[in-house]
Order: structure tokens, then C-alpha cells, then sequence
């Protein structure tokens, strides 16, 4: 357990544990290593959730994916919930790999066609 009070601007704060962060950058890069999911499957994901755009859907629940695993190993480890530092800090790790996430689910947007 390497989870540490740091001091910032007089504040102290916790940090995320190396090895969450390094659970959640696996969790992306093998997010990102996967094969896709049938795009014949997209409509029925609309339906079932109800959602316009499955690629925002898809990307929304991905990242909400990634929090949720920090969150879950630091309820399990220190019986809390993610500090406001610890939120922020895999937010960056997720902000990391946008374009990455973006590039692979714009493969589920619908493309235009042109005349």
C-alpha cells in the first residue's frame, strides 16, 4: 500500500495507490487492444438504453467504467470512497487516452452518405 498524504498549497491529500493506477491503464489498453463489437448490434444497444449516439453511450460508459474500478479497489482496501484528488487523478489517467477511446468508438457512429 502505497497511498500517501501529499501536500499541495498547505493542503494535504491522499493519492491514488500505484498499482490502482496501473489497473486502470491496463483496463484501457486492453479496452483499446479488443476486438470491436458487431456493429449489427448497435441498434439494439439503442434500444435497450434508450440512447441516440452509441458511440457517446459507449464512451460515457467506458469511462464511467474506469472510475468505477478505482473506486471499487479503494472501497475494498480502505473501506471509502475516491477523494476529490483521487477522482481527479483518474480522470487524468482516462484524459490520457482520449483520443485513443475516441478514435475507437467513432467506429460505432453512423457515417453520412454524400451525394
Amino acid at each position: 500500500m502505497d497511498n500517501f498524504l501529499s501536500e499541495s498549497c498547505g493542503r494535504q491529500y491522499m493519492t491514488l495507490d500505484k498499482d490502482i493506477k496501473d489497473m486502470v491503464e491496463a483496463a484501457i489498453e486492453n479496452d483499446l487492444a479488443a476486438p470491436k463489437v458487431p456493429k449489427k448490434r448497435v441498434p439494439k444497444l439503442k434500444c435497450v438504453w434508450k440512447c441516440e449516439h452509441a458511440y457517446d453511450f459507449l464512451y460515457g460508459h467506458r469511462v464511467g467504467y474506469y472510475k468505477g474500478l478505482a473506486e471499487g479497489l479503494v472501497l475494498e482496501r480502505y473501506r471509502r470512497q475516491l477523494t476529490e484528488h483521487e477522482d481527479n487523478e483518474v480522470f487524468e489517467i482516462t484524459e490520457s487516452h482520449a483520443r485513443g477511446l475516441r478514435k475507437y468508438f467513432a467506429y460505432y457512429k453512423v457515417k453520412r452518405r454524400t451525394r
